[in-house]
């Protein structure tokens, strides 16, 4: 890959250690600007963590030189593949995690929030990188004999079904079927539905969960890294675009009403954020309107805060302030997902 991280002979750092249930996450310092991230399950991670097949990982290998040559000197965000830490684990034994080597130790999603207007900067570059990096990754098509489930959907579509019956889940059910009524319930069992439906043709390559918490900044000065393999998949460019819009503007929505830890944060110029990911996405050519955007964003986004939601009550606890997502989850349902849009109005914005 582009950029390769030279790890020092030290023993490495521990940084940084946090998870939920479902992943745990270990942020070692190698030396010099050498990083690892390592993610392993919890005990609420039912399924095996896989990688990308060998075909697969080509084709992400492709896209991350292209976007690394860009011809107008801007490139992406890095493809950071992952590996097993470890090596392959032997037969009949699972993997001790994926392991990913990057040059920061710090997230945009941790970056993003934290009142200082250089972190701030460096986030907001790297949104755009990754928007960039995502609108390339989009141009390769799923040539692939199989396809795996979006994991992000498959938990939503098991959860709207009631398959999914563990306690958090369970009680939020109750909770959102009764906060958004027949007519919307019916709206978000479609939606997920729709979006697990795998028959239709022109099927891309997909990240499958780019978001603020996979997006490393470089400590160096370099390129940012967007941590990839686990849930890649093909489908619709319409879910990874729509996956990190909607965790903006779910970011965005719980500040201003001061939900959890945005709330209770410094300001954030979220829509500057917005507009840098949308204008990377549209190849900084400010065109970045609704026309511009992949046919469903505004949906997929919808679903990726009721996804956040199912997983906060299933791998976190139940927190009071969920009820009140529930009012953010029927508003974007309401107007089928047009407040993820709503970012005002500056260069490259998507509706004023």
């Amino acid at each position: 890959m582009a950029e390769p991280v030279t790890a020092s002979e030290a023993e490495p750092v521990t940084v940084r250690e946090y998870g939920t249930r479902y992943l745990r996450i270990t942020v070692r310092y190698h030396g010099g600007t050498a990083f690892s991230w390592l993610r392993a399950p919890g005990p609420a991670h039912t399924r095996p963590q896989r990688l990308p097949t060998a075909a697969v990982e080509a084709a992400l290998r492709r896209s991350d030189v292209a976007v690394g040559d860009a011809a107008d000197g801007r490139p992406g965000a890095r493809l950071a593949l992952g590996e097993w830490a470890g090596g392959p684990a032997p037969d009949g034994e699972a993997p001790q995690g994926v392991l990913y080597r990057v040059q920061g130790a710090v997230s945009v999603a941790r970056l993003l929030p934290s009142g200082d207007s250089t972190a701030h900067r460096l986030a907001v570059s790297a949104l755009a990188d990754a928007g960039r990096t995502l609108r390339r990754l989009h141009r390769e098509p799923w040539d692939f004999p199989e396809r795996p489930p979006h994991p992000g959907l498959r938990r939503l579509r098991a959860w709207v079904v009631g398959e999914d019956t563990t306690p958090g889940a369970t009680r939020l059910r109750a909770l959102v079927r009764t906060r958004l009524g027949p007519s919307l319930w019916s709206r978000l069992t479609d939606w997920s539905e729709a979006a697990n439906d795998t028959r239709g043709s022109g099927a891309v390559l997909l990240h499958g969960a780019p978001s603020t918490g996979w997006l490393v900044p470089s400590a160096a000065g370099g390129r940012a890294a967007l941590l990839t393999g686990e849930e890649v998949t093909g489908g619709d460019p319409a879910l990874d675009l729509g996956w990190i819009l909607g965790e903006l503007h779910e970011l965005n929505a719980a500040a201003a009403r001061g939900l959890g830890a945005a709330g209770q944060g410094p300001p954030v110029d979220y829509p500057a954020a917005a507009h840098a990911l949308l204008s990377g996405y549209a190849d900084g050519t400010g065109t970045a309107g609704v026309a511009a955007l992949p046919p469903g964003t505004e949906r997929a986004a919808t679903l990726r805060l009721a996804v956040h939601m199912r997983d906060y009550a299933s791998f976190v606890g139940w927190h009071e302030d969920l009820r009140r997502y529930c009012d953010l989850l029927a508003e974007a349902l309401a107007e089928d997902g047009a407040p993820a849009l709503r970012w005002g109005t500056a260069p490259g914005s998507v509706r004023s």
